[in-house]
C-alpha cells in the first residue's frame, strides 16, 4: 500500500496541471469550494504529489485563503508543516517568506486556536530554518555560495540556508524593535512574541548561530543593543522577562564571541540590583540569572577569567559577591538577623519547622531560639523553602503581563542560594585533583565524577554508625595509605591547569567577601533545609580553600565555623556553671558523663552544697547548643576528616570545639536528667532520646567525632602528632606520682597550639581547667587514637609514633589519686587498649618480643601504681582497685587468646595471677589433698575477693583449658584441676559454676591424646580401684601418672555431682559420661567394671540418698526439692544406658558384671519406687537401649532381670509430679517399647500366662493413657497407640490358648473407642479411633493367617471379635465423631464381611452349631443386620448419601453368597433362619406400613392382612434407603424361589415364604385402603412403582413346592403364594379402575391364578 501511494506522488509529480482545479476552486474564495480544495492539496503536499513549479501558486492560494473560516484556517495550518517537511529544499527565499506570511496572518486571528495553532507553526518553521543550515553544514561541499552579507570586518559568502537563516533572524530582530522588515512581508508583530521565536532559535541551535559570523553579527548588532535597552529602562514585566530569558543561553555559549555586550550586560546586572537601581522585580529577575550563572561552575569560571583575570576589565565575580553582601544586610528584619540562626516559624513550612522550634524550646536549649520567637512579628521574618520562593519563578512566568506578588525575603533567598552555588561549584571542580594517583588507580574501573572524592560527608549527611565500622573493619591499617591530599596548583601538566588557577584566584580574592554573606545568613532565621545548604556549601569552600594551602581563608573559615558551633554567649553562660561544678570536684564528688562521649557512673553534676535557689538560677543562666550549632559543629568535624593531613596547627581550633561542644552538652544532660528525674542523681544513660530532635542530631555529632578520630590513621606521622599533642595539651591540672617513670615522656613532644579562642573563651576555658570532664574527653579520644592507630604504634619508633605522650598521660592520671574513680579508670581501660594491640599476630618476628615486653611492662606498671599506696582505705576507693584490677586481669586473658599457644615458660605465674581472685590457699590445697578431711566433704577453702575478679579470672582459665592445655606442663594438670574445682564449688556466679564443670572435658580429653590406654590399677595407687580421694594423698605431683590424673579428675565431678544445684549437677553428670564414652575404646572391660562401680552406680545411690534425705525432711521446700533428684536421677539413667548399650558385651562375660547388674537392677526397683513418670520414662528407655545391643544368648541373664521389673513396674499410676495428674504417654511409650525388646530376647521363655498378662499390661496402658497435647487420635494413633498395634504383633500363636486370647484382647481394643458415650461429642480423653480402625485390620490379617485353626472356633473369641465389630456399623449414623476416611463403621464392614466370608464355611466344616455355648452364627446374624440397616430405630429418619447404600448393598451381597448355603445347613436353628427372614422382611419395606398392617405380639403372622381400618390419604416418602429395599425384597422372592430343591433351600423357603406373603399383602392392603380415598388424585408414584414392582415380581415367581403348604382346591405346585393373596389381588382390582397400568398388572396375576388354579 506505501508503495503504491509512493508510486502516485511519484506520478502526480510529474503532472502539474493536476494542481489547476483545486488553485481555482480557491481562487473562488467560496469557504465551501476553498476547504475542500485546501484538503485535497494537504493529501497532495503529504503524498509529496506536488510539482515543484505549482510551489508559488500553492501558496498564494493559501494565503488568499487564510481570512476564510475556521475550518479553512485550521485546514491551512496543517498543511503548513508537511510541506516544509517534504519540500524543505525547495521551500526557501520568496517561498519560505510567504510559508512565514501565512503564519503571520493566521497569527493575527482572534479565535485562540487559530492564533495559537499558527504561533507553534511559526516557531516550528522558524527552528526547522536554521536546521536546514545544519544540514546544509554538514554537506557543504554539495552547495555553492549564493550571497554576500556583512559581518563585523566585512562581508562573508553564505548559502542557500544560511542566507534564509540570517535574512530571518535578522527580520525577527527588526520586527522586535518595531522596525519593517527586510526580507519577510510587513505585518503586524509583537515584541514579546518576537523574543519568543529569538529565544526558540536559541535554545534550539545556539551553537549553529555561534558559528556563523553574519548571525553573530546580528545579535551583536540588533540584539544586545536592544536587551541592554530594555534592561536600562522601564520596560514593562513581560518584555523584561522574555530578555532576562535570553542571558543565559547568550552567557552559557556565545561570552567568547559577545564578551564586550556580555561584560556590558553583567555589569548593568550587577548594577540593577541596587536597591535604587531598580524596582523589586527587576532585581529578582536580574539575581535569577546570576542563579542560573551560578548553577553553572564552568560558566563562573569563564566569566571570571574573562573579565575580573583581565585588566581593564570589570570585576564582574567579585563585584557580585560584593554586591551580595550588601543584599545580605539590606533589611534585617526581612531575613530575622539575630544574635543567631533561628527558624521562621510562621512561614508556610509552619508545622514542619514549628515542631522543630518547639522542640528547641521544650528541650530548654539555646535560649537564643526562644527569643527569636519571642520577639518574631506577624511578618514571618526569615527565609524558608515555602515561604520565601515562588511556586514559579518570575523568569518562568511569561503567561503574565504584570509581576506576580513576590515573597519579601525572595530575594534574599536567591542571594543565599548563588552562595551555596558559587561553593559548591568550586569543590565540585577542584575536589577530583586533590586525589593521589595512587588513590585514583585503587578506585577503578568506576570513573569518579566530578566533586565526588576526597569530599568530606555534608553536613546534613545521613551518618551511620554502621557504616564507619565497617569502613574501620575494612581498612588495614598497615596498609592504609599516608600519602597528602594533593595541591591542585601542583598540577602545572593538567590540561585543566589554568582554569585551577583561575578557581584558586577567585578564592583567594573573593573569600572576605564570601565570608561577610555567610555570617549575615548565619545568625538569620532560616528553615531547616536553607541552613544545611549553608552550610554544607560553606564547609565546601574551607575544603577547598584548605586542599589549596590557603591558610588565611581556611583558619578564617574554621574559626567562623567553630564560633557558630558553640556561639561565645553559650560558653560565657557555661563559664558560670562550671564554678560550681569546679568546687564539685575539687570536693571530689563524682559527676556522670553525658555529653559526646559517656561513663557508666551516676552521680549528681552538682555539689549538694549548693543551694536550690543557687541551683535554680544556674541553670536558667546556662545555655546549650541548638541543633544548627550541633550541625555546624558536624560540618566541623567533617573537615577535620578531609583536612586532617594539612591542618597542622590549625588542629587546635577543631579539638577545643569540639571539647566546649562536650563540656555544654555534658552541662545540659545533667540538668535535664535530674528535672525530669524530680532528684539531683540523673538515671544512667548514653542516648539522647529524651532530648527529640536535638538528641539525634547530637549522636550524629558523636558518630562525626568517631569518624574524624579514624580518618587519624591515615595521617601522616608529623600530622599524627600534631593532633596527639593538642589533646595532651587539653589535661589540666594533674598530679602525677614521682615514682612512676613512665611519665618522663608527658611533654616530651607536647606541640604548642597557635589557635586557642582566647578572646571570646578564655575564661571559660578557665574555669572548666577543673572539670573531670576535660580530662574525660583527652582519654576518650585517645583511646579512639589507640584503637585507630595499631600498626603506627607498633612499627614506628616510640618517639616518632606517639607511644611516649599517650602512655605518659595515661599513668599520669591513673597515678593521680586525688581525680575521680571514672578517670582513673578510663585511664585503666586506654592502658589495656595500649597493652592489647601487642598482643596482635601481625607483628613482624623481629619485633614481637619487644613489643610484648612493652606491653607487659606497662601492664606491670599498671597493677604495681594500684597496690603500692595503702592509704586509701574507702569504700569507694576499693571498688576502684577492684575494678582496676579487674581491668588487668581482662587484659592477662586478652594477652593469652593471642600468644597462650606459645607460652612455654610461666605458667606457674599464669595460675599465681588466675588465683589472686581468690584468697590465699592453705597449703595442703595447694599441694594435694588434706589427709585429714574425708573426702564427700572437701572444704572449699577460697574466699574471693569480689565476684567480678572471680569472672575475670575464670575468663584466662577458661582459655587455658579450651585452647592452650597442649602448653601446659604436666606438673601444672593438678594445679589446674583443682583451679576448676573450686571455681565449680564456688557460689559467687553460677554460670562459672556451670561452665566449669565442662571443662573437665577439656583436661580429659589432654590427658587421652598420645596415650593408648589407662590402667587403672596402678602401683603408684597401690590399690586396685580408686575409691575415694584419699587414695592420692601421697602422690607427688612429679610422680602422678595419667592414670592417677585421669580418676582424681572423675572422682572430683562425682564430688560436684551431689552439688544443691540441679543445674550444677547435671553439667558433671553430662561430663562424666561425655569421658567415659570417648574413652570407651581405649579403656579395658575390667576398667569398665570399675568404672560401673565407681562412678555410675555410685551415682545412682548417692542420688538415691539425698532423695529419700529430702522426702523425710520437716522442711516443705527441702522436700519440694526432691523433684529435682528426681531430674537428676532421669540423666543418670539416660547416661548410662548410652554407656552400657555399648559396652554391654564386653562385659557380660566377665566373673565381676554380675555382681554389678545385679545391683544394678536393686537400683532400677528403687527408683520405681519413687512412682515418678519421667523416671518411669527414663528407666524402661534405659532398659531398652541396654537390651538393644549384644547376642540374645550373652545378654539373656540381662533380660530375666528386665522382664521381671518390667512385669511388676507398669506406670499407669505413676504421678510426676507426685500427686497431681500429668501426660503419661512418654512413660507408657517407654514401657510398651521395652516389652518389645525384652520379648525378642524372651519369645521362648515366655508362656501363654506371660502372654495373657502382657495383654492386660498393655490393654491397661491404652485405656489409662492421658490425652496428647496438641494431636487428636481419631485419624492417627499416637506413638504409644502405634507401638501397642505393634507389639499386638509380637507373640507366638503356637501356644494354646495364645490365638483365642489374642482375638479378645484386639476385640477389647476395637471396641474401646466406642464404649464412650456417643451421644456427647466433646469428651476428654483419648478417642481410640484410629487404634479402632488400625486393630480392625490386624484383626482381620490374624484371622486369615489362623482361619484354618480349629482352636480359635472352639470359643467364643470369634463371636467376640464379630460383636466387636458390628458396633461401630451399629452406630454408623448415630456416632458424633468427625474421622477421615475410612469411616469407623466402614471399615469395621468391610473387616466383619471379610472375616465371615473366611469363618463361614469353616463352621459348617468344623461343624459349629448354633447354640447357646457357641454365639458365633447369632453374631454372625446381627452383624448382618447391622449391614442393611442404618443402625437408628427409625430407619426414615435418616439421610444417608447414597454412595453409604451401595457400600451396604454390595457387603450385603457379599455376606449373601455365604449365607445363604450355611443358613439352610441343619447347623443353623429355625429360629436363626425366621430371624433372618423377618430382617429381610422388616428393612425391605419401602413405605412405612400402617401400625394395623403389621403383626401384634400375640397374632399370627398373616392375620393382620384380613384386618381393616381407616386408609390414609397423605403421601408417604419412600425409605432413604429404598434400593437396599429392593435388594431385600428381591432376596425374599429369591428365598421363596424353587432352586434345586435341597434340604437348605426348602428350608430357607419355608422360613421366608411367610414374610414374603405378609411383604406383599401389605402393599396390596395399603392400596385398597387408601387409594379410594384419593377420589381421582393418583397414587404417589413412589407407591405405585413398588407395587407395580411387587405385583410384576409375584407373577413371575415360581415358588417352591415345599414352601408354602398346599390348600384345598388349589392344585398349582409353583404358584401357591397367589392364592394367600388372591382376595386382595381381586380388591385391589375393583380399586384400581382409572389406573389402566395397575389393573393390567392385577389382571395378569388373576389370569395367573385361572390358569395355574383350574378357575
Amino acid at each position: 500500500m506505501i508503495e503504491c501511494v509512493a508510486d502516485l506522488g511519484r506520478d502526480l509529480k510529474r503532472r502539474p496541471n493536476f494542481v489547476r482545479p483545486f488553485l481555482l476552486a480557491c481562487a473562488t474564495r467560496s469557504p465551501k469550494y476553498a476547504s475542500t480544495a485546501i484538503s485535497c492539496l494537504q493529501r497532495l503536499v503529504v503524498t509529496n504529489g506536488l510539482a515543484q513549479e505549482t510551489l508559488k501558486d500553492v501558496l498564494d492560494v493559501l494565503r488568499d485563503c487564510s481570512s476564510l473560516g475556521l475550518d479553512v484556517q485550521l485546514k491551512i495550518l496543517q498543511a503548513l508543516p508537511s510541506l516544509l517537511q517534504n519540500y524543505a529544499s525547495q521551500l526557501s527565499g520568496d517561498l519560505l517568506a510567504t510559508a512565514l506570511h501565512i503564519c503571520f496572518l493566521l497569527l493575527a486571528s482572534k479565535t485562540a486556536v487559530i492564533s495559537n495553532t499558527a504561533a507553534a507553526t511559526l516557531q516550528q518553521l522558524v527552528v526547522s530554518v536554521l536546521g536546514k543550515v545544519v544540514l546544509e553544514d554538514d554537506l557543504a561541499a554539495d552547495s555553492d555560495f549564493v550571497a554576500e552579507v556583512p559581518i563585523e570586518d566585512g562581508m562573508i559568502s553564505v548559502r542557500s540556508a544560511a542566507l534564509d537563516a540570517y535574512q530571518l533572524l535578522n527580520d525577527l530582530c527588526l520586527l522586535t524593535e518595531g522596525s519593517k522588515p527586510q526580507f519577510l512581508y510587513p505585518t503586524s508583530f509583537s515584541s514579546n512574541f518576537g523574543l519568543e521565536l529569538i529565544e526558540s532559535m536559541l535554545s534550539n541551535h545556539a551553537e549553529t548561530i555561534c558559528s556563523h559570523p553574519e548571525q553573530t553579527q546580528i545579535l551583536r548588532a540588533r540584539l544586545m543593543p536592544f536587551i541592554i535597552r530594555i534592561i536600562s529602562e522601564r520596560a514593562a514585566f513581560s518584555t523584561t522577562v522574555r530578555v532576562m530569558r535570553l542571558l543565559p543561553m547568550i552567557f552559557g555559549n556565545m561570552l567568547s564571541v559577545l564578551a564586550t555586550e556580555c561584560e556590558m550586560v553583567l555589569g548593568l546586572l550587577n548594577h540593577m540590583l541596587d536597591p535604587d537601581a531598580a524596582v523589586l522585580w527587576k532585581r529578582v529577575l536580574c539575581m535569577e540569572v546570576f542563579r542560573g550563572i551560578h548553577a553553572e561552575p564552568a560558566l563562573v569560571r569563564s566569566i571570571y577569567a574573562h573579565f575580573d583575570e583581565q585588566e581593564g576589565k570589570r570585576d564582574i565575580i567579585r563585584n557580585h559577591l560584593a554586591i551580595m553582601v550588601r543584599l545580605a544586610a539590606e533589611r534585617p528584619s526581612i531575613i530575622g538577623l539575630g544574635q543567631q540562626s533561628s527558624v521562621p516559624v510562621l512561614s508556610s513550612q509552619a508545622y514542619e519547622d514549628m515542631e522543630e522550634q518547639a522542640a528547641l524550646q521544650a528541650e530548654e536549649v539555646a535560649g537564643t531560639i526562644g527569643v527569636a520567637m519571642t520577639l518574631r512579628s506577624s511578618a514571618a521574618p526569615g527565609i524558608s523553602v515555602h515561604g520565601s520562593n515562588m511556586r514559579v519563578s518570575c523568569i518562568e512566568q511569561l503567561d503574565k503581563s504584570d509581576s506576580p506578588p513576590i515573597p519579601p525575603s525572595y530575594l534574599y533567598s536567591l542571594v543565599l542560594t548563588c552562595m551555596n552555588s558559587f561553593s559548591e561549584g568550586l569543590a565540585r571542580f577542584l575536589l577530583p585533583f586533590s586525589i593521589p594517583i595512587e588513590v585514583r588507580n585503587k578506585r577503578k574501573p568506576r570513573q569518579p565524577k566530578e566533586g565526588e572524592q576526597q569530599s568530606s560527608e555534608p553536613a546534613d549527611g545521613a551518618d551511620s554508625a554502621t557504616a564507619s565500622r565497617k569502613s574501620r573493619l575494612l581498612r588495614d591499617p598497615s596498609t592504609t595509605s599516608s600519602k597528602l591530599p594533593v595541591n591542585p596548583l601542583t598540577l602545572e601538566n593538567n590540561v585543566l591547569y589554568s582554569q585551577i588557577c583561575t578557581s584558586a584566584s577567585m578564592i583567594e580574592i573573593c573569600w572576605p567577601a564570601l565570608l561577610a554573606a555567610y555570617s549575615t545568613f548565619f545568625h538569620a532565621a532560616l528553615d531547616s533545609e536553607n541552613y544545611h545548604s549553608l552550610v554544607r556549601s560553606f564547609q565546601k569552600f574551607s575544603q577547598v580553600a584548605g586542599l589549596l594551602r590557603l591558610s588565611t581563608p581556611r583558619d578564617a573559615f574554621l574559626t567562623t565555623l567553630g564560633k557558630n558551633s558553640v556561639p561565645p554567649a553559650v560558653v560565657s553562660a557555661f563559664a558560670i556553671a562550671n564554678l560550681t561544678a569546679h568546687t564539685a570536684d575539687r570536693q571530689g564528688l563524682p559527676r556522670q558523663s553525658h555529653g559526646l562521649y559517656n561513663s557508666e557512673t551516676n552521680q549528681s553534676p552538682l555539689p549538694s552544697a549548693v543551694s536550690d535557689k543557687a541551683r535554680s538560677s544556674l541553670e536558667l543562666s546556662a545555655s546549650s547548643l541548638s541543633m544548627r550549632n550541633l550541625l555546624c559543629l558536624r560540618a566541623l568535624l567533617n573537615l577535620g576528616i578531609a583536612l586532617g593531613p594539612v591542618l597542622q596547627s590549625a588542629w587546635s581550633i577543631i579539638l577545643e570545639t569540639l571539647q566546649q561542644a562536650d563540656l555544654v552538652i555534658t552541662h545540659v544532660s545533667l540538668q535535664r536528667r535530674a528535672t525530669h528525674n524530680g532528684q539531683t542523681t540523673p538515671t544512667p544513660g548514653s542516648d539522647y532520646t529524651s532530648f527529640g530532635d536535638v538528641g539525634v542530631e547530637i549522636s550524629a555529632v558523636k558518630i562525626a567525632a568517631t569518624r574524624m578520630f579514624e580518618s587519624c590513621r591515615d595521617l601522616p606521622d608529623e600530622a599524627f602528632l600534631d593532633i596527639v599533642s593538642s589533646l595532651k595539651g587539653l589535661l589540666r591540672d594533674l598530679r602525677p606520682n614521682d615514682n612512676i617513670e613512665s611519665t618522663k615522656h608527658s611533654t616530651s613532644t607536647q606541640r604548642p597550639s597557635s589557635h586557642r579562642r582566647t578572646t571570646s573563651t578564655a575564661g571559660a576555658v578557665n574555669g572548666l581547667s577543673q572539670d573531670s570532664r576535660l580530662n574525660d574527653f583527652v582519654l576518650e579520644n585517645l583511646a579512639k587514637l589507640i584503637e585507630d592507630n595499631s600498626s603506627r604504634l607498633l612499627e614506628k619508633p616510640s618517639n616518632a609514633n606517639g607511644w611516649d605522650i599517650i602512655l605518659g598521660a595515661l599513668i599520669d592520671v591513673i597515678s593521680t589519686q586525688g581525680l575521680h574513680a571514672d578517670l582513673r579508670l578510663k585511664a585503666a581501660t586506654t592502658i589495656g587498649d595500649l597493652v592489647s594491640i601487642t598482643t596482635g599476630s601481625g607483628i613482624p618476628e623481629a619485633l614481637r618480643d619487644h613489643v610484648r615486653n612493652q606491653g607487659l611492662a606497662a601492664l606491670s606498671m599498671e597493677v604495681e601504681s594500684l597496690y603500692k599506696n595503702d592509704s586509701m582505705d574507702s569504700k569507694a576507693s576499693r571498688a576502684c582497685e577492684v575494678d582496676i584490677h579487674n581491668l588487668a586481669l581482662d587484659c592477662l586473658r586478652s594477652a593469652l587468646e593471642q600468644y597462650g599457644d606459645s607460652l612455654l615458660d610461666g605458667w606457674e605465674h599464669v595460675f599465681a595471677i588466675i588465683a589472686t581472685a581468690f584468697g590465699d590457699l592453705s597449703p595442703p590445697m595447694a599441694e594435694g589433698f588434706s589427709k585429714s578431711q574425708p573426702p564427700q566433704n572437701l572444704p572449699i577453702v577460697i574466699v574471693a575477693k569480689s565476684p567480678r575478679l572471680t569472672r575475670s579470672a575464670f575468663g584466662s582459665l577458661q582459655l587455658i583449658s579450651s585452647d592452650f592445655l597442649s602448653s601446659v606442663p604436666p606438673t601444672c594438670i593438678l594445679r589446674l584441676l583443682m583451679s576448676i574445682y573450686s571455681f565449680s564449688c564456688q557460689r559467687d556466679d553460677f554460670n562459672i559454676s556451670l561452665t566449669s564443670t565442662t571443662l573437665f572435658w577439656n583436661v580429659s580429653d589432654h590427658i587421652w591424646q598420645g596415650v593408648e590406654t589407662l590402667l587403672l590399677k596402678d602401683p603408684v595407687l597401690g590399690v586396685d580401684f580408686g575409691r575415694s580421694l584419699g587414695v592420692f594423698e601421697d602422690v607427688e605431683p612429679e610422680r602422678a601418672t595419667s592414670s592417677v590424673i585421669w580418676l582424681r579428675l572423675l572422682l572430683l565431678l562425682v564430688e560436684v555431682s551431689v552439688d544443691e544445684r540441679p543445674e550444677i549437677r547435671h553439667s558433671a553428670l553430662h561430663t562424666i559420661f561425655r569421658i567415659l564414652e570417648a574413652s570407651g575404646e581405649s579403656l579395658e572391660p575390667s576398667d569398665w567394671i570399675v568404672c560401673q562401680q565407681i562412678i555410675t552406680l555410685g551415682l545412682l545411690v548417692r542420688n538415691e540418698t539425698a532423695y529419700q534425705e529430702c522426702m523425710v525432711s520437716d522442711t516443705p521446700s527441702r522436700r519440694a526439692e526432691a523433684s529435682t533428684w528426681n531430674e537428676t536421677a532421669v540423666m543418670i539413667l539416660d547416661d548410662i544406658s548410652s554407656v552400657l548399650r555399648h559396652r554391654l558385651q564386653e562385659m557380660v562375660g566377665l566373673v565381676d558384671f554380675q555382681t554389678v547388674w545385679k545391683s544394678f537392677g536393686v537400683n532400677l526397683e528403687n527408683l520405681l519406687q519413687r512412682r515418678s513418670l519421667s523416671i518411669s520414662t527414663a528407666l524402661y528407655t534405659a532398659i531398652e537401649k541396654i537390651l538393644s545391643k549384644g547376642e540374645k544368648a550373652d545378654i539373656l541373664p540381662c533380660a530375666r532381670l528386665a522382664w521381671d521389673i518390667w512385669r511388676n513396674g507398669n506406670p499407669v499410676e505413676h504421678t510426676d509430679p507426685p500427686g497431681k495428674k500429668s501426660d503419661n504417654q512418654p512413660a507408657l511409650l517407654a514401657y510398651v517399647k521395652c516389652l518389645s525388646r525384652i520379648y525378642h530376647l524372651l519369645d521362648s521363655v515366655i508362656d501363654s500366662e506371660g502372654i495373657l498378662s502382657i495383654l492386660n499390661q498393655l490393654l491397661l496402658c491404652a485405656t489409662n493413657s492421658t490425652p496428647t497435647a496438641y494431636r487428636s487420635d481419631i485419624d492417627s494413633m499416637t506413638s504409644l497407640q502405634i507401638q501397642i498395634v505393634n507389639s499386638l504383633r509380637l507373640f507366638r500363636t503356637d501356644l494354646t490358648g495364645t490365638a483365642n486370647a489374642l482375638i479378645i484382647s484386639m476385640s477389647s481394643f476395637i471396641t474401646l473407642a466406642y464404649s464412650r458415650d456417643t451421644t456427647v461429642s466433646d469428651q476428654t480423653g483419648p478417642t481410640f479411633v484410629a487404634l479402632s480402625k488400625a486393630v480392625m485390620g490386624l484383626l482381620q490379617d490374624f484371622v486369615d493367617e489362623h482361619v484354618d485353626d480349629e482352636s480359635i472356633y472352639l470359643d467364643d473369641s470369634l463371636a467376640e471379635a464379630i460383636r466387636a465389630l458390628t458396633r461401630p456399623i451399629n452406630l454408623k449414623y448415630s456416632w458424633l465423631i468427625e474421622s477421615k476416611d475410612p469411616l469407623p463403621w466402614k471399615k469395621g464392614t468391610t473387616t466383619v464381611v471379610n472375616i465371615l466370608v473366611k469363618i463361614i464355611p469353616k463352621l459348617q466344616v468344623f461343624q459349629v452349631r448354633d447354640s447357646d455355648k457357641s454365639l458365633i452364627w447369632r453374631e454372625a446374624l446381627n452383624s448382618c443386620i447391622a449391614i442393611i440397616t442404618t443402625g437408628v430405630l427409625d430407619n426414615t429418619t435418616v439421610s444417608a448419601p447414597s454412595t453409604d447404600q451401595e457400600f451396604d448393598t454390595d457387603a450385603f451381597k457379599k455376606l449373601d453368597s455365604v449365607f445363604v448355603p450355611a443358613f439352610g445347613s441343619t447347623l443353623v436353628t429355625d429360629k436363626l433362619r425366621r430371624d433372618f427372614s423377618e430382617a429381610l422382611f422388616r428393612y425391605s419395606i419401602i413405605h412405612e406400613p400402617h401400625p394395623d398392617d403389621l403383626p401384634q405380639p400375640d397374632q399370627d403372622l398373616l392375620e393382620c392382612l384380613g384386618s381393616t381400618h381407616i386408609g390414609r390419604t397423605q403421601d408417604l416418602p419412600p425409605s432413604p434407603r429404598s434400593g437396599m429395599g429392593y435388594v431385600l425384597l428381591d432376596k425374599l422372592f429369591d428365598l421363596v424361589a424353587e432352586h434345586d430343591g435341597s434340604p437348605e433351600r426348602v428350608r430357607l423357603a419355608q422360613a421366608a415364604a411367610p414374610y414374603l406373603v405378609l411383604r406383599v399383602g401389605i402393599v396390596l392392603k395399603a392400596y385398597i385402603l387408601n387409594q379410594p380415598l384419593r377420589g381421582r388424585m393418583p397414587q404417589p408414584k413412589s407407591q405405585q412403582q413398588e407395587m407395580l414392582y411387587v405385583l410384576n415380581k409375584l407373577a413371575n415367581l415360581q415358588s417352591e413346592p415345599k414352601a408354602i403348604p398346599d390348600a384345598p382346591g388349589v392344585v398349582s405346585e409353583h404358584k401357591k403364594h397367589l392364592y394367600r393373596i388372591y382376595s386382595l389381588v381381586t380388591r385391589a382390582l375393583g380399586v384400581a379402575r382409572r389406573n389402566e397400568e395397575m389393573q393390567k398388572a392385577l389382571t395378569k396375576i388373576i389370569q395367573t391364578v385361572s390358569a395355574d388354579f383350574g378357575v
